[in-house]
C-alpha cells in the first residue's frame, strides 16, 4: 500500500500517514479513475489517428477491439498471439486472393 501511495499516487510519506484508512481508500479510487479515464481518452485519440492511415470506420474499429480497457475482458497473452495470427492469415488470403483476380 506504501509503494503505491509513495509511487503510483505520488503521496509524500507526512501526507500519507496523516490518512486515515478511508481517505486513502476514496483517494486511490478517485486516482484509478482518473488513469481508467486517461486510458479511455488515450484509446480514442489512437483510434483517430489509426482512422487517417486504415480508413473511416476500420481504424477505430480494430483500435476498439483490439484494445479493451474493461479488466474483465482483458486478453491473455496466448489470446493475443492467437488474434494476431488469424489477422495476418486473413490478410494473406486476402493478397492471394487480389494476385489471383489481378
Amino acid at each position: 500500500m506504501r509503494s503505491e501511495a509513495f509511487g503510483q499516487i505520488g503521496l509524500l510519506p507526512n501526507e500519507f500517514y496523516g490518512l486515515e484508512f478511508e481517505e486513502y481508500a476514496l483517494l486511490r479510487k478517485g486516482y484509478i479513475d482518473k488513469i481508467k479515464t486517461e486510458s479511455y481518452l488515450l484509446r480514442f485519440q489512437t483510434a483517430l489517428i489509426c482512422e487517417a492511415f486504415i480508413g473511416k470506420g476500420n481504424g477505430a474499429r480494430f483500435v476498439m477491439d483490439s484494445w479493451q480497457l474493461d479488466e474483465k475482458s482483458e486478453l491473455s497473452q496466448e489470446q493475443i498471439r492467437s488474434l494476431l495470427k488469424a489477422k495476418r492469415e486473413k490478410e494473406a488470403l486476402k493478397r492471394i486472393k487480389q494476385n489471383q483476380n489481378g
